[in-house]
């Protein structure tokens, strides 16, 4: 039997790539050459090396974590509904916090006042109307609003399916702790290529591999798996390759135009089967062969006898 053929090295450099839907993080490459498994081999593809920069916003409109809907409402039951939309980037929580502020104030028809503070024992925030014209109180439409599946209620520490009413001199309290990530604590790496696999009980992807994300924004995030998770690919011949990058929360990772480099490996292993076919072709070759001389020498016998 011939020995497999030798591994081949990829190298995706995503300003080569193709992208789609205009964000960076999901690209098509196209193969100057094919790769081509023999009639006897199955293709092993896995990541061997990445070099990504921390390019991306933690908090963006692509990562639909970026706008808080709110309803103040006065003595008298006049309302005015809003909405704010907090820059992309990746500030720290006492600058948000201050954004946050700054941007409630300053589109506040009724010129109501807040008092948005962090707790870093616990990693919560609290939120206190202070004051406003006639103002009665001010609601957080996190589950109500017409940004909801934009809403930064996760960032914040709130949930996405309860409003969140503040009364006058009242203060509320985050539901559960800041996450600044908000998804974005590792990345998921997924190809065309890599069939399904089962991420739990009712999620399925093509995930090629998962990085944690362990370097501080603006930085390198280097990974070079010693110990490889190998795919086994259920095709023959590859001609592009899609590699998609998503948070934990599905969304497709804007790299904000950064270049980034993935190297890839395809190796070769002996299709076990098509061992098993040559030997049962070769059995049955050797199997109708004695059957045909038997038939052969009956042959010949019935036709002494008749002599």
């Amino acid at each position: 039997m011939d020995k497999v053929q030798l591994p081949i090295e990829i190298v995706l450099d995503s300003p080569l790539g193709i992208t789609q839907n205009n964000i960076d993080g999901h690209k098509i490459y196209k193969l100057t050459n094919s790769i081509l498994a023999r009639r006897d081999e199955k293709i092993l593809f896995y990541l061997k090396k990445a070099f990504i920069p921390f390019s991306f916003y933690c908090i963006s409109d692509s990562q639909n974590n970026n706008i808080l809907d709110i309803t103040e409402t006065q003595t008298d039951g006049t309302v005015n509904t809003y909405s704010i939309t907090v820059e992309d980037g990746n500030s720290d929580i006492y600058s948000l916090l201050l954004e946050i502020k700054n941007l409630l104030e300053s589109n506040s028809t009724f010129n109501f006042k807040y008092d948005i503070t962090y707790n870093s024992s616990n990693n919560k925030i609290s939120i206190k109307l202070l004051s406003g014209n006639s103002a009665t109180k001010s609601t957080l439409l996190f589950n109500s609003g017409n940004n909801k599946s934009k809403s930064i209620n996760n960032v914040l520490g709130f949930l996405n399916n309860l409003d969140k009413d503040i009364l006058l001199n009242n203060t509320i309290s985050s539901d559960h702790q800041v996450d600044l990530a908000d998804g974005l604590d590792s990345i998921h790496i997924k190809s065309n290529l890599c069939g399904t696999n089962i991420r739990s009980i009712d999620d399925e992807s093509n995930e090629l591999l998962i990085i944690p994300i362990d370097k501080s924004p603006y930085s390198i995030i280097y990974f070079d798996d010693l110990k490889p998770f190998k795919h086994l690919l259920n095709i023959n011949v590859i001609t592009e390759i899609e590699i998609i990058l998503q948070d934990s929360n599905k969304n497709v990772i804007n790299m904000n135009n950064i270049p980034y480099t993935l190297i890839l490996q395809c190796e070769f292993i002996k299709d076990i089967r098509e061992d098993i076919l040559e030997i049962a072709e070769e059995f049955n070759y050797n199997n109708n062969l004695k059957k045909l001389n038997n038939l052969k020498n009956t042959l010949s016998k019935n036709t002494l006898s008749k002599i």
